[in-house]
């Protein structure tokens, strides 16, 4: 216990003065100041951007505005031509040191690229890729490339796009080991650029480098192809190039299961989902092989899930079928993941005893069920759940009237055994409509009713005057395509609309509901109606696709008149 007067009276104050320092502590604000979210950038290198008749060395510096995260370096710098060896990097302050294996050549314009994956220490990215060339000799080349990378139509940043030599579709099954000899990165607009170019015939390649090691792992790593190869010779600064994006799925298919349903259709589950497009439009590669006559094989005559979207359960229907043992098997080619080209998945042995069906069929469903419409889109589906008898009573089966009762001119025909496509005649703008089936005029092919009552659907269509118009030209660059079909497409800024027509002797003219809107484009080279996207085994060049990068703005009762697109 402290007694004397004067140790007392220090004992206390060094009491309270410590609980100052804590409350102060507590009540103080935060240390620093605001978060740092400036990009770094690059501000000067060794050697000099544009130099010619550099010195034979090793040694190339880049200086940045700030400290750089070391661990971002790897797999982001690219030098043109490519060394033979690894580089070294060093830092100094904020300054990159990179060691060659060998010295410069001579005679050679050599790009230093920077990457957009470079990042500072409070992990802001660089926001485009920065290049410089210098060269040995007495020249630089001159020639330039440039573009933009696009991923389900928006810019994507951080792709590894290469360039490389037209030759190189030669030997594509060793893509992965490859290495471009010109790299650069796309900016956080999508866009990149090469510069320094040597006169030559070039292939662009765009791929996802998730593992850096600056080489296109195909087919594990997304990819984009150009739609031409790219010549620089005459002309060094050719227009611009769009690349988009796409991937393959490598997971092998399998049969899992094949089952007889009640409807006396042949189930079939998968390992993984597929398109129901491909499958829809490659029936005649579904087959039945009989065991005890397996040189006769049966194709499925259709298949009850809709060509929309993907699934990896199909119910097929297969026409005239007869009891006994059969194995399903899956043509070569449909379905096959890259390299496994050559398979034909087959499921295991199963048995077919057919029984009287005696399963009511069901309506799936209705395609324009309470939807609103334009009046050109007035082409309905019905779905049903198993195939359907196509004789039925064109006057009494479906009937469509208008919000009056008026009754309205319709024509349909089966599009298969489980689909009947519906057209309005004469639809109208601001109109609603019914749609009356009559459940008793329907049956399956067993003779099983749809029902005993009627089904009552409704659709509207737009009014005229709540809707805007756009209209304009379609140019062509000398390289594209004019003479193939073309398709436009006006995408909300939001992605909830897209609105996509086929362009009329190079002009279009949409109505759309009012909003802001983007452009984009492709060329049809195959007249199929959906954008290919190419092919890398076997090689395939992309079709011809352009994006634009105006807003257009479309407002109710007026005309955006005179817009221009243009495929390069």
């Amino acid at each position: 216990m402290i007694s004397h007067p004067r140790i007392q009276h220090y004992f206390y104050l060094f009491i309270f003065c410590g609980f100052l320092l804590i409350t102060c502590a507590e009540v103080a604000g935060p240390p620093g100041g605001p978060r740092d979210e400036t990009a770094p950038a690059v501000v000067s290198t060794i050697p000099l951007s544009n130099n010619v008749n550099t010195p034979i060395d090793n040694r190339i510096t880049v200086s940045f505005s700030e400290r750089i995260d070391p661990k971002t370096i790897a797999g982001t710098i690219f030098i043109t031509p490519r060394p033979d060896g690894e580089l070294e990097y060093s830092w100094k302050k904020n300054s990159l040191v990179i060691s060659l294996p060998d010295s410069f050549k001579e005679n050679t314009t050599y790009v230093v690229t920077v990457g957009t994956t470079v990042r500072d220490l409070r992990r802001n990215r660089l926001e485009e890729s920065y290049s410089f060339a210098f060269s040995t000799g007495e020249r630089i080349d001159e020639g330039n490339v440039n573009g933009s990378v696009f991923q389900k139509n928006k810019p994507v940043a951080g792709i590894t796009v290469g360039l490389y030599e037209s030759s190189i579709v030669d030997s594509l099954l060793f893509l992965d080991s490859l290495y471009p000899p010109y790299l650069t990165q796309s900016s956080k607009n999508g866009e990149f650029e090469f510069n320094y170019l040597p006169d030559g015939k070039y292939l662009v390649l765009a791929y996802d480098d998730k593992n850096k090691n600056q080489l296109l792992n195909y087919p594990s790593e997304k990819f984009g192809l150009t739609d031409r190869f790219v010549v620089i010779g005459e002309k060094k600064q050719l227009p611009a190039i769009n690349i988009n994006m796409t991937s393959i799925d490598t997971t092998s298919l399998s049969i899992i299961s094949t089952t007889i349903t009640p409807d006396n259709l042949v189930k079939v589950r998968l390992s993984r989902n597929v398109s129901c497009e491909t499958v829809y439009e490659n029936l005649d590669k579904i087959y039945l092989i009989p065991i005890d006559d397996q040189d006769s094989l049966i194709s499925a005559v259709s298949v009850r899930e809709s060509s929309g979207g993907e699934t990896a359960v199909f119910n097929f229907y297969f026409a005239n079928l007869c009891d006994g043992s059969y194995r399903l098997r899956i043509g070569k080619n449909l379905l096959s993941a890259p390299g496994n080209d050559s398979l034909s998945p087959e499921g295991s042995e199963f048995s077919v005893y057919l029984k009287p069906d005696s399963t009511v069929p069901r309506l799936d469903y209705f395609s324009h069920n309470q939807k609103r419409i334009f009046p050109d889109e007035c082409r309905f589906e019905f779905g049903f759940s198993e195939p359907m008898n196509q004789n039925i009573d064109r006057d009494s089966s479906i009937l469509i009237y208008d919000s009056d009762d008026n009754q309205e001119d319709v024509s349909f025909r089966w599009i298969d055994n489980f689909r009947l496509g519906l057209i309005l005649d004469n639809p109208e703008w601001g109109e609603g409509y019914f749609v009356v089936l009559n459940e008793k005029e329907f049956s399956d092919l067993a003779g099983n009713n749809l029902g005993d009552s009627i089904s009552v659907f409704k659709f509207y269509t737009y009014d005229s005057d709540s809707l805007g118009e756009a209209s304009g030209i379609v140019e062509y660059g000398p390289q594209s395509d004019s003479g193939a079909p073309t398709y436009i497409t006006f995408r909300e800024l939001s992605g909830k609309m897209k609105y996509t027509q086929k362009v009329d002797k190079g002009r279009f003219y949409f109505r759309l509901l009012p909003g802001k809107y983007l452009l984009n484009g492709y060329i049809d080279g195959n007249d199929n109606g959906i954008y290919d996207s190419g092919s890398l085994i076997p090689f395939r060049f992309a079709e011809t696709m352009a994006f634009g990068t105006d807003t257009i703005r479309v407002r109710a009762r007026f005309e955006t008149a005179g817009l221009v697109f243009r495929f390069e």
